[in-house]
């Protein structure tokens, strides 16, 4: 397995610090910097000459100096990110470790205001890594991806593409990195898409496929299975004010194509739901499910029954069948959800339930076609001293506590289930699944 190992190059000092002798004179000098470490300095200094450190700014290697194995031979290759007066400012130098010294063995030259990210993949199957280096152009939406394998200690660039967004994943599993690319569109209103896959000896683009919307519409992009071995991106953007929609894209008979699209209406319409639903794998079978949200009745004067809804997750196959998984109701508010059961989700009104003492709870009930409730469960979420006191009163018992807030409820026969069934059914909304701005 190909290894990489980032290190920020001011760790460098600290790892790369020699042995020193504990006599008298010297047991309290401070530490000398290790010949490899003064040779590397010196090489850094010397290639850089006055220009500066410009580290990428996004993803997770944001350092200005990184190691990497780029060729395979066992030798990390020193990667220094700058920026440089005059034409192409933005310098990747590529430094090699040779007979006992470092020197420079090949630059990667670019335009633009800064390095947006860079990521390391197994691109062609040779030995090494190539580097996925990403740049911002100005203050363009579109920034610019180049990619580069290390030959011989010469750089090859194998592809280079603008870009608003960009995912890797392995589409067609060959165990190679496959390259998602989202582009604006200067010739109309939505933006499109093209996968860069390495065969017959090069890195080659798939006929690109449409988007639903426009690129600045874009508000997540998922990498997932759709079906056991079928991986595929999701993308969901900005439908108007009030939905979003998902634009899936797979391979289909080793054809890239976005399976969700309607070829008569030019959008994936299916996929339409409310806002801040995303797609996600709901119920941990390694499949990612899509969301339906389904609007709840709202009780005549009743202001917190309204805008409720259960959510149906759904599984596409290739072909864009559609297999309903499962129900939930999920509480954004509070950051919980739970699984429903089948008998709650024909006539499940839900509001807020207020006790004698003050306490309120999300009220999850049966409405009948009389417009009368009945009662399932009531979910509160307490904090303060006597949190957990309070969630063990009047009929409460502890759901869970998640820092310094205690859930509780308060089951109703009617809903069929146990604490401990309820219990099962109860889980907290991920982090970046939760409503957030722009």
């Amino acid at each position: 397995m190909k290894q990489k190992r980032l290190i920020p190059f001011l760790l460098l000092l600290l790892l790369l610090t020699g042995c020193y002798s504990f006599d008298s004179e010297n047991l309290y000098a401070l530490p000398q910097r290790s010949k490899v470490y003064r040779e590397l300095q010196t090489a850094v200094e010397t290639a850089m000459g006055s220009g500066s450190y410009s580290a990428p700014v996004a993803g997770a290697n944001r350092q200005a100096v990184q190691q990497v194995d780029l060729d395979g031979d066992g030798i990390e290759e020193t990667l220094v990110f700058c920026k440089m007066e005059g034409e192409r400012p933005l310098k990747v130098l590529i430094l090699r470790r040779a007979e006992e010294r470092y020197e420079l063995a090949c630059t990667l030259e670019g335009d633009g205001t800064a390095f947006d990210s860079v990521q390391y993949s197994q691109i062609d199957g040779e030995p090494g890594l190539e580097i996925l280096l990403s740049r911002r152009i100005g203050e363009q939406v579109q920034q610019f991806l180049s990619v580069y394998t290390l030959t011989d200690g010469t750089a090859v660039e194998l592809m280079s593409s603008g870009y608003t967004a960009y995912t890797v994943l392995d589409i067609d599993n060959d165990q190679l990195t496959d390259i998602f690319v989202l582009r604006a569109n200067a010739e109309g209103p939505k933006a499109y898409a093209e996968l860069y896959r390495y065969r017959d000896g090069e890195l080659r683009r798939d006929a690109e496929e449409n988007l639903s919307t426009g690129a600045d519409s874009v508000k997540r992009i998922l990498t997932g299975q759709i079906a056991e071995g079928v991986p595929a991106v999701f993308i969901a953007s900005a439908y108007d004010e009030n939905n979003l929609i998902t634009d899936v894209f797979s391979l289909a008979n080793d054809s890239f194509e976005n399976i969700t699209l309607n070829d008569e209406s030019g959008q994936s319409s299916q996929t339409v739901r409310s806002y801040y639903v995303y797609s996600t794998d709901i119920d941990n079978d390694g499949l990612i499910e899509l969301p339906n949200t389904l609007p709840l009745p709202a009780l005549e004067g009743d202001e917190a029954s309204e805008n409720q809804y259960r959510i149906i997750w759904y599984n596409l196959s290739p072909d864009g069948t559609r297999t309903d998984k499962m129900s939930t109701y999920h509480s954004f508010a509070e950051g919980w959800f739970l699984y429903l059961p089948e008998g709650w989700c024909q006539e499940l009104c839900v509001t807020k339930s207020r006790t004698e003492n003050g306490l309120s709870g999300t009220a999850l009930s049966l409405l009948d076609e009389d417009g009368a409730l009945t009662p399932l469960v009531t979910i509160y979420a307490l904090t303060g001293e006597q949190a957990r006191r309070r969630s063990q009163e009047d009929g409460r018992f502890l759901l869970t506590q998640r820092g310094e807030v205690c859930y509780a409820a308060l089951l109703d026969p009617a809903a069929g289930l146990d604490a401990d069934q309820l219990r099962a059914r109860f889980s907290f909304i991920a982090p970046d699944l939760l409503p957030s701005e722009g």
